[in-house]
């Protein structure tokens, strides 16, 4: 019960209505599609989400974490920008160019997630870095921002 309360949690946090009912109720599906009341009803308490943000949100596809600095995580939460290599303090795990990321603030809360433009091994050598030196230090450019503001979702 715990697993399906969690997954009731997360869908109606993407804006889906859920609904746990006992399986073994004669034509249980056909009547929850009439709005018979039976089983218990998790509501949305948000709009939905695009499915894409549901995507990235739903870490089934996350492959590492990046913990950004104070100032970094200002202008993720109020700002709506995007996170520059700069306010980048550590990166954690191995991921590539693509990939989903996490991204923390210094305390450990998680701010959102998104798709990076540069691997782990890439974000070691840029983490601090002002963005107009990527390809100076790299040899390569894919952007100015390690995760664009149209990639990211902040919580």
């Amino acid at each position: 019960m715990i697993t399906k309360i969690e997954a009731a949690r997360l869908a109606t946090a993407s804006g889906v209505t859920v609904v746990i009912a006992d399986g073994r109720e004669p034509d249980v599906v056909m009547r929850l599609a009439a709005c018979e009341a039976i089983g218990t009803r998790f509501v949305t308490k948000t709009t939905r989400l695009e499915s894409r943000q549901r995507w990235m949100l739903s870490g089934l596809s996350t492959r590492g974490k990046l913990v950004v600095d104070a100032g970094a995580a200002n202008a993720l939460r109020k700002q709506n920008r995007s996170l520059l290599a700069a306010g980048i303090e550590r990166s954690e795990g191995r991921f590539q160019r693509g990939d989903i990321v996490e991204i923390h603030d210094p305390e450990g809360v998680r701010i959102g997630c998104g798709i990076t433009n540069y691997g782990s091994a890439d974000i070691e050598v840029l983490k601090g870095a002002h963005s107009g030196k990527i390809a100076e230090l790299l040899g390569h450019d894919y952007g100015s921002e390690v995760v664009h503001k149209n990639n990211l979702v902040v919580l």
